[in-house]
C-alpha cells in the first residue's frame, strides 16, 4: 500500500476539487440546454395544435 504525503494529498483533493467545478459547470450547461429543448417542444406542441 502507497503512502502518501501530506503535500501528495493537497495535489489530490485540489485536483478533484477543479474536477468537481468542472462537473457542475457541465451539468448547469446540461441543465439549460435541457430548459431549451423543453421550450421549443412547447412551441412545437402549440404549432401542431393550432394546425389540428
Amino acid at each position: 500500500m502507497k503512502k502518501y504525503t501530506k503535500s501528495d494529498l493537497e495535489v489530490i483533493i485540489g485536483t478533484q476539487q477543479e474536477n468537481l467545478t468542472v462537473i457542475q459547470d457541465f451539468l448547469g450547461i446540461i441543465k439549460h440546454q435541457n430548459e431549451l429543448l423543453h421550450q421549443a417542444n412547447q412551441r412545437l406542441r402549440d404549432q401542431i395544435a393550432k394546425m389540428e
